[in-house]
């Protein structure tokens, strides 16, 4: 998957917390089916929630992560691809294993 950190930066600056969020979702997506990855997502995204929980179904093992909606206005003004890697990081604290792409070198530079 193909990416740019000049589009992503000003997507971080204008995108309310919500809309960025389902973009990183699915940009994250992509990745995984690109991969070849069988791919769900369950994310619970609620206006009156102070977190979001999110489940990962990859290849049919789950991969879950809880982030408060504070950490991720926070992640989202820190850096285009802050949220991206601390999702990424949740997934691979669960034994997901990373390839290299585009997209991933972006996210851990």
């Amino acid at each position: 998957m193909n990416t740019s950190g000049m589009l992503r930066g000003y997507l971080a600056k204008v995108m309310d917390q919500e809309s960025f969020f389902f973009h990183v979702i699915n940009c994250m997506e992509k990745q995984l089916i690109d991969w070849g990855k069988e791919t769900i997502l369950l994310f619970n995204w609620e206006k009156e929630a102070d977190k979001v929980d999110g489940l990962f179904i990859i290849d049919g093992f789950s991969h879950s992560f809880i982030l408060k909606k504070e950490t991720l206005k926070q992640l989202q003004q820190q850096s285009p691809y802050s949220l991206d890697r601390k999702i990424w990081e949740a997934l691979i604290e669960e034994g997901f294993v990373l390839r290299e792409s585009n997209y991933i070198d972006k996210i851990f530079m």
